[in-house]
């Protein structure tokens, strides 16, 4: 029995042996072991064996179970992950996310496309996946051999492709898709993982900013007025064909000009001081004139602004001639001056106002009536400041009867308080003054003193009045007359006298 004991203990050791053996190091054989067993009968090694290979099976099946849960779990994070990266490119704005198959037939299928290309082209994306043909038959005519160009390229080197190109969308318009894509290669497959971009609203925003910059170009290119840009320091680095053309310079003496020799000696020190200014300010004008080759002058107004050329900081002007300008407004003041005389010199009150009866101007005779000195006195001033209170009111109605109903006021009396204190009359027109739209915008007047006409008049009725009274005395006084000689005819005829007076009866109507 003790020996029987000994025997399985024996065993039991080795069984852990060969057990703990097998596992640990599987690279060996069985047979290395043997030795270590070799002091046991065939039969204790077998049990041995047999228990060492359970346990060994036990740990494998342990093993491969914790490795499909750890693959199961893998799996699922792996789905939630793929459901969070589809759904991220189903939301990404302007960007579809694809996944494009090239069979060894040379077919293309898509794999994968994202919510994108509905939203930017407007396709069903179910259709897409099922006939890529729908796609590449929208590609526009002018692009289809870049895309074949670039895919090849990318084949052929299995390196990423990056290239815009024009699509047109389910309504026929025009759009840009940048198009980014990495190859590779997949079992037998060719793969492009990759995503597409509407770049339109850049590309027009682009081609609008080159299509303004041509036409700035153009238009100082073409354009009367005179362009210089000069560095910091004044060097001239641009001029357009104007100034070679009014200056008289050729564009290679201009490539060796400073902008200060384009101004006459007199004028150098101030450009100077102009040219320093712009160190600091960003803009500025300049009323100084130009020089020409044949040293003559060319009078000008010049906008000067700091800006950018070829990536550097310059200094830009443009120059407008303003020598017809000058000309035209010295005839304006002449004319001006001589309206001015005119209206000075009548003997009649002129004025106008804004809408709101604010005067704007009027003549001498005009501030005379009213007790003023100057012009000045006049304007910004409203009937309120220049009238009797009483009579304002009435001035600022008749203003508004003419701005309102658009139709001028003719001939129509007023009266008012003299300085003396005596009531004069005034005969007053007034006309409204009209935008180019037709509108009234403020009025223009004129009035004349009657108070002596007026006068005049009254003493002219009053004497006509009397006239027809007295008139009225003769009559009543003559048909008395007719009626006495009616009388004494009559009694003359009762005597059987001739009548010795004549009476009719148009005498006594």
């Amino acid at each position: 029995m003790p020996r029987q004991r000994t025997t399985i203990l024996k065993a039991a050791r080795s069984m852990a042996l060969a057990a703990g053996m097998v596992a640990t190091a599987r690279a060996g054989t069985l047979s290395d072991y043997l030795g270590d067993l070799s002091y046991l009968k065939s039969d204790t090694v077998i049990i041995a064996l047999l228990a060492s290979t359970v346990l060994l099976l036990m740990g494998v099946l342990i093993r491969l179970r914790q490795m499909r849960v750890s693959l199961e779990r893998k799996s699922l994070a792996l789905e939630k992950s793929e459901r969070h990266i589809r759904l991220m490119g189903d939301n990404l704005p302007n960007v579809t996310i694809f996944q494009l198959v090239q069979t060894p037939e040379g077919t293309f299928r898509f794999t994968y496309l994202s919510k994108g290309y509905e939203r930017a082209l407007g396709f069903d994306r179910d259709h897409v996946l099922q006939d890529a043909r729908i796609a590449y038959d929208h590609v526009y005519e002018e692009d289809v051999s870049l895309l074949k160009r670039a895919f090849l390229l990318g084949k052929e080197n299995m390196e990423p492709v990056d290239f815009e190109l024009r699509v047109l969308d389910i309504t026929g318009k025009l759009k840009w898709l940048y198009v980014s894509a990495v190859p590779h290669m997949d079992q037998g497959m060719l793969v492009w993982d990759g995503f597409m971009q509407d770049v339109s609203t850049n590309k027009n925003t682009e081609d609008a900013l080159v299509e303004e910059n041509r036409n700035f170009q153009n238009l100082f290119e073409t354009i009367d007025d005179f362009l210089v840009v000069c560095d910091m320091n004044g060097t001239l680095i641009h001029t357009n064909p104007s100034v070679v053309k009014r200056l008289g310079y050729s564009s290679r003496e201009l490539g060796d000009m400073s902008i200060f020799e384009l101004y006459p000696e007199e004028s150098r020190v101030e450009i100077y001081q102009v040219i320093a200014r712009m160190q600091t300010e960003q803009a500025t004008t300049c009323g100084l004139p130009l020089k020409m080759k044949s040293n003559g002058t060319i009078p000008v107004e010049m906008n000067i602004f700091q800006g950018s050329w070829k990536n550097k900081k310059a200094i830009f002007g443009v120059a407008r001639d303003i020598a017809n300008r000058q000309r035209t407004e010295s005839a304006l003041r002449e004319s001006q001056q001589m309206l001015q005389l005119i209206m000075d010199t009548i003997p009649m009150s002129v004025f106008w106002k804004d809408k709101d009866s604010v005067y704007l101007g009027c003549n001498k005779t005009f501030t005379r009536e009213c007790g003023l000195e100057s012009l000045e006195d006049v304007v910004g001033k409203t009937p309120y400041d220049l009238f009797d209170p009483a009579l304002a009111p009435q001035i600022v109605s008749r203003d508004q009867d003419v701005i309102v109903n658009n139709q001028p006021l003719f001939n129509y009396t007023q009266s008012h308080t003299r300085a003396d204190g005596s009531i004069g009359w005034r005969e007053i027109s007034k006309i409204p003054l009209r935008n180019e739209n037709g509108r009234a915008v403020g009025i223009l007047g004129v009035w004349r003193d009657v108070t002596e006409q007026n006068r005049a008049e009254e003493r002219l009725k009053r004497t006509l009045e009397d006239m027809e009274r007295f008139n009225q005395l003769m009559r009543g006084r003559e048909r008395r007359t007719l009626e006495l000689k009616a009388e004494i005819n009559k009694l003359l005829k009762e005597l059987g006298e001739p009548q010795k007076y004549r009476t009719t009866t148009d005498d006594l109507s």
